[in-house]
């Protein structure tokens, strides 16, 4: 088993859904994280004031961090 590692912190709810679809859609498992109440406010008001973190499996963080990477950037 794969111990978790953050690949991205502090996203909007839309930003973060955007994110996982993309990793998803590749085979990518995401785990998110809200902070505080973050998870709560996000029922009431549909925001989530405290950011969310992702966390992908480590042995794939390498492979998440290219994919959303934009298509301009080259090494």
């Amino acid at each position: 088993m794969s111990v978790e590692k953050l690949l991205l912190s502090n996203l909007s709810t839309i930003e973060a859904e955007i994110v996982i679809a993309k990793l998803k859609s590749y085979g990518i498992p995401v785990l998110k994280k809200s902070k505080g109440t973050g998870e709560l406010m996000e029922i009431y008001t549909g925001a989530n004031m405290y950011g969310i973190d992702l966390y992908v499996p480590s042995d794939m963080i390498e492979l998440a961090e290219e994919l959303l990477k934009p298509e301009n950037e080259t090494e």
